[in-house]
């Protein structure tokens, strides 16, 4: 993708128009001095795969498309997660407390600032609940206690988060078009939500009057955009933006691959490796006696090691106990590494060289598909495969779904292993291209005609 050229301005050069004067000079000049920033709003204030890859796509496709442009990064709540790869983040309420911006000294009274847009950078974001969001943003200690004490109290557990979240709204992740700056333009991006058909009344309107808000909404899988049809709202199909992770952040990943952690996995396990990941639901004896059979015999079968990794350490996400326990029932346990780093492009990195991808990630088996690794999905919980199955049914052949229960994966990566290469990346390179496309008309929607003079895309 190459980088957008940058926005002109009227400077009075030989053969165009004469530069404006008097007040049309103030209105031009101040709208430069004043440009309107981007918020890219999303849940990447918590540390997951997924939701940190998004962010750092989003913002990518903003310094290509929108050069230039100051970008906010914003949240539920404000972490700095810089150290993992992420962002760091603002609080979305406390940045539009802030987006008064006092005018300059001789600035007219007349001439307001122009308001912000902002960029929905997609996840399953029709499908989180405050409950679920409130929780997730706690550390580990913090969300075994909120569940403890409300998960079963309906009432108390939304109340509870409600005064955690300091929001009435229920599904937080929407951002709400009424609470932000007047004439801010929301454009979605990839968006899931597989159970929206099953949410209650009062949030499926919640997210109708949302998406009728929005300047644009592009989701990521045919359930999604169904559902929202049948609800009166005409969404656009696009695939999730992290398809693009190799095409925009690949020399990034190549050069972590080259240092650290996965370096040293790569040397340690030089005929290659398998990369598994579990969500926490998975973590139970049964099932992992099951998966350390399954993994023993590909180790065998095709002389790789074995290397588990957490894609979330978020509540909720992965149990950083569980690859532990999966590595201990293994016939030979010194085969497997647990990695330990948490950083994105590390994790990038671990799946892109890997010689096979297991994972209940959506995200990881997008990662894995874009760089064109051999990959397998595993059957987890209820919402997870549903998430999965939706993504699949949208964008892949029924013959490359591969998708697998625990205690069925060995002859799944046989055939996985042996499938053309060049198929991999015709289909990668497919998903970019309609993922680059959809980017590019979503990014223009932004700031026409909020910025008049901006001519960027």
């Amino acid at each position: 993708m190459s980088p957008a050229a940058p926005a002109s301005t009227a400077t009075g050069v030989a053969g165009t128009h004469a530069a404006p004067t008097g007040v049309a000079a103030m209105k031009t000049a101040d709208a430069g001095a004043r440009r309107a920033p981007l918020i890219l709003f999303g849940a990447f204030d918590r540390h997951n795969l997924g939701d940190l890859l998004l962010g750092r796509i989003a913002a990518e496709l903003a310094a290509r498309l929108l050069p230039g442009r100051d970008v906010r990064f914003a949240g539920l709540a404000a972490p700095d997660l810089r150290a993992d790869g992420g962002a760091r983040v603002q609080a979305l309420a406390e940045l539009v407390l802030e987006w008064h911006p006092a005018p300059r000294e001789g600035t007219p009274a007349w001439l307001p600032a122009s308001p912000p847009a902002l960029i929905q950078v997609g996840g399953e974001i029709l499908g989180c609940s405050a409950w679920e969001a409130a929780v997730m943003l706690l550390d580990p200690a913090g969300a075994a206690c909120a569940i403890a004490l409300y998960d079963r109290d309906l009432a108390a557990r939304e109340t509870w988060a409600r005064q955690t979240l300091e929001s009435t709204r229920g599904l937080p992740y929407l951002a709400a078009h009424a609470a932000l700056p007047p004439g801010t333009r929301i454009v979605h991006t990839g968006i899931g939500g597989v159970g929206f058909a099953a949410l209650p009344a009062a949030l499926r309107a919640e997210a109708l009057d949302e998406m009728r808000a929005a300047a644009r909404v592009q989701v990521r899988d045919r359930r999604t955009r169904d559902a929202l049809a049948a609800a009166g709202i005409e969404a656009e199909l696009v695939p999730d933006p992290a398809v693009l992770v190799e095409r925009l952040l690949g020399a990034e990943v190549a050069r972590h691959a080259a240092l650290g952690e996965p370096a040293m996995l790569r040397a340690r396990f030089a005929q290659g490796y398998v990369a598994v990941q579990l969500a926490a639901e998975l973590g139970d004896d049964a099932t992992l006696a099951a998966l350390a059979d399954d993994l023993a015999a590909i180790s065998r079968d095709h002389g790789l090691g074995i290397v588990l990794f957490c894609a979330g350490r978020a509540p909720w996400r992965d149990a950083t106990a569980v690859p532990q326990r999966l590595r201990s029932p293994l016939p030979e346990p010194a085969s497997a590494v647990v990695a330990e780093s948490r950083h994105l492009l590390d994790l990038c990195a671990l799946i892109a060289h890997a010689a096979l991808c297991c994972a209940t990630s959506l995200h990881a088996r997008i990662v894995a598909d874009a760089f064109a690794c051999p990959a397998l999905s595993l059957v987890g919980g209820a919402q997870q495969v549903a998430k999965l199955r939706a993504w699949l049914d949208t964008w892949y052949p029924p013959q490359r779904h591969h998708l697998a229960a625990p205690g069925n994966l060995r002859a799944l990566a046989h055939s996985v292993l042996n499938e053309a290469p060049d198929e991999r990346k015709a289909h990668a390179a497919h998903l970019a291209d309609l993922a680059e496309a959809a980017a590019r008309t979503a990014y223009a929607r932004l700031f026409d005609p909020i910025d008049p003079e901006d001519n960027s895309p």
